[in-house]
């Protein structure tokens, strides 16, 4: 008996893992389920992150597109004053540029009006030396044909008076030497004569 009951006992320990199956198979069933909670909630977990990710990434989106429109905007403006000023400092060059020219060509008048003057004065004046000259020659020429003229009434005179002194003598000698009258020669011959040699 006591060999039996020995037997007998591991028959009831062959038993006992029979038993206990089904208690595994159900710790196994609630790993089972634990597992598949566990990979729901990190299903649903990953799920609410891309949930997540995605409405951050469309705000990040949102904020930088506004963000690149504030910039556009600025940008915008900055070259809209940019070329405000441009226009402005150009403006400004261009009427410093008009006003240089005008003062220019205003003092290039002046100083042409200014050679124009001079040229005239020293025209008038130069006029008028060449007048006074001209007039000065004139007077000389005018003096001069009165004192040619003066000469030749003198000389004319003295001629007259050398003709009539030899007249006389002519007479004279005809009177003295009545022969020089029968040869032929007359007054009006000596004359000649004379008249021919003062030529000479």
């Amino acid at each position: 008996m006591l060999g039996r009951s020995d037997d007998a006992a591991p028959v009831e320990e062959s038993v006992k893992p029979l038993a206990a199956a089904p208690e595994r198979a159900k710790e196994y069933t609630e790993v089972g389920d634990a597992v598949a909670g566990v990979l729901r909630a990190a299903e649903e977990a990953a799920e609410q992150i891309r949930r997540d990710a995605r409405a951050q990434a469309e705000a990040i989106l949102a904020r930088a597109r506004e963000a690149a429109d504030t910039r556009i905007e600025e940008l915008t403006r900055e070259a809209e004053r940019t070329r405000s000023e441009a226009e402005d400092y150009a403006r400004d060059i261009r009427d410093a540029v008009e006003s240089y020219a005008s003062q220019q060509r205003r003092e290039a008048e002046e100083e042409a009006r200014a050679i124009v003057s001079d040229a005239d004065e020293q025209s008038r004046a130069m006029r008028a030396t060449a007048e006074g000259m001209a007039e000065e020659i004139e007077g000389d020429a005018r003096r001069r044909n009165e004192q040619l003229r003066e000469e030749a009434r003198s000389l004319e005179e003295r001629r007259q008076q050398v003709l009539e002194g030899l007249r006389e003598m002519a007479a004279q000698l005809n009177e003295v030497f009545p022969e020089l009258a029968s040869a032929g020669r007359s007054e009006t011959e000596l004359l000649d004569a004379l008249h021919v040699e003062r030529r000479r």
